[in-house]
């Protein structure tokens, strides 16, 4: 097993594709074992690069990630102690505080990843925290996917934002889907041709850009 990390410039695939130059990617999935499909790859190709695994997922859901690098045939034991992998909770992240605050969470982002420099990080983000929609937690996630943008262009981490379309309505999807350059789609990766450069999204939606 690689211990010293992927290289910056090795090429990243994801669902039979080619992430390279962009690394922020919307995975629009149905089921569990669409997502098994395409992780189980990337996963692999991380973990035998050197690369650290780092998974932000339900707190009910804290030992998937853990049993698939198991069922991978990795000593998933080894790399948490080691910190090749490691699993934190939307209660840790998303959600601190208890509910969604983008700047906070843009904040946490910035130090996850920018401060993070090596080994590379593949970050693999269950979105599903958002769609009760409490409080309209919805138009909150849509800006801040896109100001995510500002410090995804900083960094060399893949960033894979899995979003279950059963779960969230039309209008939602066609918003979140603008904000990330890279688009998985019916188990096929493909560059977004609907993103919008995130000063220009923002500009819509009449919120000013930072980053």
């Amino acid at each position: 097993m690689a211990t010293d990390g992927g290289r910056a410039d090795d090429p990243v695939t994801f669902a039979g594709g080619v992430l390279d130059p962009y690394r922020h990617v919307c995975a629009f999935v149905n089921n569990p074992g669409e997502v098994n499909a395409v992780l189980d790859p990337f996963i692999r190709q991380g973990i035998d690069g050197g690369d650290r695994l780092l998974y932000l997922v339900d707190p009910a859901d804290t030992a998937a990630p853990v049993n698939r690098l198991r069922h991978l045939g990795y000593d998933a034991g080894a790399l948490l102690e080691d910190h090749q992998a490691e699993v934190r909770t939307w209660k840790d992240t998303y959600l601190r505080g208890g509910t969604f605050d983008q700047s906070s969470m843009l904040e946490l982002l910035d130090g996850m990843l920018l401060g993070q420099q090596a080994p590379r990080i593949r970050m693999v983000c269950d979105m599903g925290w958002a769609a009760s929609d409490h409080e309209g937690v919805t138009e909150e996630l849509i800006e801040f996917e896109a100001k995510a943008n500002f410090i995804h262009a900083h960094h060399e981490h893949i960033v894979i934002c899995s979003y279950d379309v059963t779960k969230f309505d039309g209008a939602f999807i066609i918003d979140i889907l603008r904000t990330h350059p890279m688009v998985l789609l019916g188990g096929i990766l493909q560059e977004n041709p609907f993103f919008i450069p995130p000063s220009e999204f923002l500009a819509e939606r009449g919120v000013q850009a930072t980053g």
